[in-house]
């Protein structure tokens, strides 16, 4: 009886396959046709295709590395790779600037047995510029390890705000600035970066107490200037509240917070303090015209430094008082 089962599936088998192979149709000539929206794309910007052909598979080779068609003898591929178009639709982006040959390669096959492969090849050129000289951040690490990100006053002004002092294993330490490397980040490896004429290195010390001219020189050619200024966070020279010195406290983590505690105090209304003649104490953002509780702590209390050559450069210290 098994035996006879074996031979009725045997022979269904057999007459499967040769009706797959009688109907077995021949691979479409396949057409590599495509919809691109435009040729020329900065860097990052997305290219978009659109298959429009025939084809069961679509595979696009872009042009860049480790995606570039050779042909060797009947359009082989070697070495590199191509990318499967999904639902007809792809879209890529190059983060590097040039000229790159596109080879979309449209590929049918036999509908039932996979062979018979037939292939049809589309191939043009994209340009990829690469015109960023844009500054997105500018920082520095103190010899006590801290980062420091620089401000960005308007379109061509930067500022470093710099501590006096930093709380550096529980004890406050002197931020030397005078010879710092910088780092610059910006969306694009072509650019060059200019520092008083001087070409940038990530390995060259720089006087961060200086003002620097930078120059931002794009792949394409095309050049943005900024000023790179430098401030000291203000401190009260000296200060009292109610009769009692204060006490300078730093914070290790918030380089712009400065606390001040007092002792003994008499009254928390009447303050005496001193500081260097370009900066501003401010209660809520205004100068305090009238008697201040200097306990409250609903108040906002900031020291303002603001540069002598340039009203927009300021370095802004936040100040708590303490009272015990």
């Amino acid at each position: 009886m098994k035996r006879s089962i074996y031979t009725i599936m045997f022979v269904c088998v057999a007459m499967l396959l040769a009706s797959c192979s009688s109907e077995d149709e021949q691979a479409r000539t396949p057409v590599a046709t495509i919809d691109i929206d435009k040729t020329t794309l900065v860097t990052n910007e997305s290219m978009e295709l659109h298959f429009t052909g025939v084809a069961d598979q679509v595979v696009v080779f872009t042009g860049d590395e480790g995606h570039v068609y050779q042909e060797f003898g009947h359009g082989d591929i070697k070495e590199n790779t191509g990318i499967v178009v999904n639902k007809g639709l792809f879209t890529y982006s190059y983060a590097v600037p040039g000229v790159f040959h596109v080879v979309v390669v449209a590929s049918t096959y036999n509908t039932y047995s996979g062979n018979g492969q037939k292939q049809a090849k589309y191939e043009f050129d994209i340009t990829v510029k690469d015109d960023v000289n844009t500054i997105d951040n500018i920082s520095f690490q103190s010899q006590a390890h801290n980062v420091f990100y620089a401000q960005q006053a308007n379109d061509h002004d930067w500022v470093f705000c710099i501590p006096t002092m930093e709380v550096y294993g529980n004890k406050n330490v002197k931020t030397n600035v005078t010879k710092r490397p910088l780092i610059f980040d910006i969306a694009s490896d072509s650019a060059k970066v200019f520092i008083d004429d001087v070409e940038y290195s990530s390995r060259s010390n720089y006087n961060l107490e200086d003002k620097h001219a930078i120059k931002v020189i794009s792949h394409e050619g095309n050049v943005r200037e900024y000023t790179l200024w430098s401030l000291r966070y203000p401190e009260f020279s000296s200060i009292s509240v109610g009769g009692a010195n204060g006490e300078l406290i730093r914070d290790a983590f918030n380089q712009d917070i400065i606390t001040y505690k007092f002792t003994g105090v008499a009254g928390t209304d009447t303050m005496a303090e001193s500081h260097e003649d370009n900066v501003q104490f401010l209660v809520n953002g205004a100068v305090p015209t009238s008697p201040i509780d200097y306990a409250d702590t609903d108040n906002v209390y900031t020291l303002v430094r603001t540069s002598v050559e340039n009203e927009n450069i300021k370095a802004v210290t936040r100040i708590k008082f303490v009272f015990e």
